[in-house]
């Protein structure tokens, strides 16, 4: 068990060495941090894009274009028919004989450009459900595929292909063409954020990993109020404008092909020690620290620990005894044999071993949890008050406060603050329907019903948050991007049920708050089976996370002082 544990621990001792906040880091966590405004913008983008536009029948200029009757004494001019009333009480309809008014001019949503009202009302929210299935396309094929194959060049195809599909869409002719790109968006947006997100946690030593996670955060609650503003000074604009603009924030990926590095950790896991120790050598420049002293403690506490535990050297090259030839160091190595990769796990991994699949399971039911939740929130937000980007905006902005979240992880661990918001949100929304059930025209009450809303948004802000950081955690470095990507397709289950919350809204007012306070208070009980990962160096095998799980462990209690003298 001792042996397993330094294993684990090698990695952390080498970003250790490195220095956690040097300029490297700030250089690759930043071009990664930026893709999380596309990413934001594209997922909720058909609020704005295929809004609501006021319609009804066209008025007929005289009777006779409709042939009425001369004895009719009162014409209605409905959204999607005409009744009229004759003198006897009789009343007849018929449907639009000319054609549709709308409030705004019809470019403005591509609901009333494309006709997408009255009986084809319904496919506006079919163009999101293909968005969501392609993210959980995309969160499955991509991260499997940059756990094979390296997490960078699937992470620039997808930023890249992003860019173009959104471009695509604000060009497209018709819905018939529109709806298969929306599959592709949401593919491609899936699997750069999850690469994403990989990337970032693996660039930092195990104490500090929640730190890129409180800056994705807090940019993503950040770009919902930028997407409601934008939304907001486009609104007298074709939606075909707004659209270019999103698709524009995408355009930096190109600098990713030149700046962005691969994952020391992914390249030391398959075997690829000349390209991890190439990467080294330039992050030590950059922070200004000894590339011999960072390469000492790669060889020492890595490749050595490999070594022995095969019992034969590494592919690629490493001296016996790095500290006996500095000059070495710098240089090339001779091989004596070839280095046993670390295992090659797939998809089938996650059913064959007894905790991957429990792990597997309880993250795949909270993820689905906290999609159905969030989105459900989001996709109704629109009616929290009369404007509906002050109401997009009401419940966005009460994300930002969530990103306290990660103050207190390191403290009291994932696993207990995502209970305590999961709980939050639970109560928060069971409380806003009594009240708004019970209201009436009670405006105090009303109130205090959209303030519990906000709160439950917040706390399940939170939870999904928390959740991005402590999934990958569990997993081994073969799994990481795949048990993400299995998690995050889950949740787009749950995300593609989100839209229909609406619907359900109209006939049961209260059942959408229902069902999600209800799945909140549950999270709780599942989640005592899932190992705490706080203070834990990342799992490198199935062996290392099974000893996770097996063996007991609280979270450690670092003060303020411990954490400031720690090596940085």
């Amino acid at each position: 068990m001792a042996k397993e544990e330094d294993a684990t621990q090698a990695m952390d001792a080498v970003l250790k060495a490195l220095g956690w906040r040097g300029r490297y880091q700030l250089t690759q966590i930043s071009q990664l941090f930026l893709c999380i405004l596309p990413a934001a913008f594209n997922i909720l983008s058909i609020v704005f894009i295929g809004k609501a536009n006021e319609y009804k029948c066209k008025e007929a200029d005289n009777a006779t274009s409709y042939m009425i009757p001369s004895d009719v004494i009162n014409v209605t001019y409905g959204a999607c028919s005409v009744t009229w009333m004759n003198v006897t009480g009789e009343q007849m309809e018929m449907t639009c004989p000319n054609d549709l008014e709308y409030a705004e001019p019809v470019d403005r949503s591509l609901m009333s450009e494309w006709g997408l009202v009255c009986e084809k009302e319904a496919l506006t929210d079919v163009s999101q459900t293909l968005l969501l299935a392609g993210m959980m396309v995309g969160a499955v094929l991509f991260t499997s595929l940059a756990d094979r194959y390296g997490r960078k060049p699937f992470h620039i195809l997808c930023c890249l292909g992003m860019l173009a599909i959104g471009v695509a869409s604000a060009f497209v002719p018709t819905y018939a063409a529109f709806l298969p790109l929306r599959f592709f968006l949401g593919a491609f947006q899936q699997g750069m954020s999850l690469t994403a997100g990989i990337l970032s946690m693996e660039s930092l030593p195990t104490r500090h990993r929640f730190v890129q996670s409180i800056i994705a955060a807090f940019i993503w609650s950040s770009s919902m109020v930028i997407l409601a503003l934008l939304a907001f000074l486009m609104r007298q604009h074709s939606w075909r404008h707004l659209q270019l603009i999103i698709a524009g924030f995408s355009v930096y990926s190109f600098v990713l092909i030149f700046f962005l590095e691969e994952s020391v950790r992914w390249l030391v896991a398959n075997g690829r020690v000349e390209h991890a120790e190439r990467i080294l050598k330039k992050a030590a420049a950059q922070n200004k620290v000894s590339q011999v002293d960072v390469l000492n403690v790669f060889r020492t506490k890595v490749l050595r620990q490999h070594t022995s535990d095969e019992g034969h050297d590494l592919k690629n090259g490493a001296s016996e005894v790095p500290g006996e030839h500095p000059n070495s160091l710098l240089g090339s190595h001779s091989a004596s044999g070839d280095k046993e990769d670390l295992p090659k796990y797939g998809i089938t991994d996650f059913f064959r071993h007894k905790h991957v699949f429990i792990c597997t399971v309880i993250n795949g039911f909270a993820w689905a949890v906290n999609a159905v939740t969030y989105y459900g929130l989001s996709m109704t937000s629109v009616t929290l008050a009369d404007n509906m980007y002050l109401g997009f905006f009401l419940s966005t902005v009460v994300e930002l406060p969530s990103v306290v979240a990660f103050i207190l992880i390191e403290r009291f661990g994932r696993k207990r603050i995502c209970d305590i918001f999961h709980i939050v949100a639970g109560l928060s929304l069971l409380a806003s329907v009594t009240l708004s059930s019970l209201a009436g025209d009670n405006q105090a009450s009303n109130i205090a019903g959209l303030i519990l809303n906000l709160v439950g948004k917040f706390a399940i802000s939170g939870s999904f948050a928390v959740l991005f950081l402590y999934t990958p955690e569990q997993f081994p470095t073969n799994l990481r991007n795949a048990s993400l990507g299995v998690a995050s397709m889950t949740g787009r289950v749950g995300a593609m049920i989100a839209p229909y919350s609406r619907t359900l809204s109209r006939h049961f007012p209260w059942a959408p708050g229902t069902i999600f306070g209800v799945l909140c208070l549950l999270m709780p009980v599942c989640m005592r089976l899932l190992p705490e990962t706080c203070g834990r160096e990342l799992p490198q095998t199935i062996t290392d996370m099974e000893l996770y799980i097996s063996t007991p462990y609280h979270v450690p209690r670092h003060s303020r002082k411990n954490q400031k003298s720690e090596v940085i």
